[in-house]
């Protein structure tokens, strides 16, 4: 049985992407309990960035998951803040982990499937002549 390495990639992705979305969910809404008035600024501040790329990175999209490496760096200099103070600490090393594992999947998946679809258009190609 051969491990289909485009697979693999997209659900590591896929699995740091809704690590982040859950991670902050949870953090702001149950274990640091963000003021009233605070909690929607601080929610679409932190999860908006990441409703860009949904749609693009659930189609599969190579062109979606290639920028989206752009947001999960922004994401791990994020969780490098949190860490640095004491009480958000883990909550810093939560989103710096899934922030790496957003980056790894995309930079796989980008990669892969690059590989896949130049194999394709060039058997295309051949395929005309």
């Amino acid at each position: 049985m051969r491990i289909n390495a485009i697979k693999v990639s997209y659900w590591i992705a896929l699995l740091g992407y809704f690590g982040l979305m859950t991670g902050i969910y949870v953090w702001h809404m149950w274990i640091n309990q963000t003021p009233d008035h605070a909690i929607s600024i601080m929610l679409i501040i932190q999860l908006g960035p990441l409703m860009f790329p949904l749609r693009g990175l659930l189609a599969g999209r190579v062109y979606t998951h290639a920028w989206a490496m752009y947001l999960a760096i922004f994401y791990f200099v994020v969780g490098v803040w949190y860490a640095g103070g004491d009480e958000d600490m883990r909550y810093g090393m939560f989103i710096i982990a899934t922030s790496m594992l957003f980056f790894m999947g995309t930079m796989l998946y980008t990669r892969y499937a690059g590989r896949h679809q130049k194999q394709i258009d060039q058997q295309e190609e051949n395929d005309q002549d």
